[in-house]
């Protein structure tokens, strides 16, 4: 399914979050920017080439992120909640180079009271499908966030419009 990304409207992110997949501040990180068509979240990524697994081919534990970040996304943005993974089966059926633009896909499943269920794509060139992701992850409300260490207070509220930018869509 090729994306047309005219459609697509910009999810706003929290500037000088330090995440590895989507901190843009993150020197290291992947810089993982978020679109959405009001049905799933898109992020189109390029792996670098330090992070290789074998030779030119990009780690699993990178793309394994790259999903992880992109059904959290999807659960942020389409519902509204925080949520962490609790659980996420991870299937790659095509290697992945560095280098390759690559589109990465998320969308909510399922929601079972605070339990809610993601699927996660990585496309690469010529849409083909790299890898798949499904993952379990358990909502909270954001107090719950705070009071666990999930965030920091001073960052739930920086979050807050975030969690909040669907209703203002």
């Amino acid at each position: 399914m090729p994306v047309d990304r005219t459609g697509l409207k910009p999810i706003a992110n929290m500037e000088g979050m330090p995440c590895f997949a989507c901190g843009a501040n993150n020197p290291a990180g992947l810089h993982m920017d978020f679109h959405t068509d009001g049905r799933r979240v898109y992020s189109f990524v390029t792996v670098p080439p330090v992070m290789a697994g074998w030779s030119r081919t990009a780690h699993g534990g990178i793309l394994s992120t790259m999903l992880d970040e992109i059904m959290c996304w999807s659960i942020i943005y389409l519902q509204g909640k925080m949520a962490v993974t609790q659980s996420m089966t991870v299937e790659f059926r095509k290697p992945v180079q560095v280098g390759q633009a690559l589109t990465v896909i998320g969308a909510v499943e399922e929601i079972a009271g605070r339990r809610i269920t993601a699927r996660g794509e990585i496309h690469g060139p010529e849409n083909t499908l790299c890898v798949e992701a499904r993952g379990i992850f358990a909502a909270m409300p954001a107090q719950t966030a705070v009071r666990t260490g999930v965030m920091r207070p001073d960052e739930m509220e920086r979050f807050l419009p975030i969690l909040r930018q669907r209703e203002d869509s």
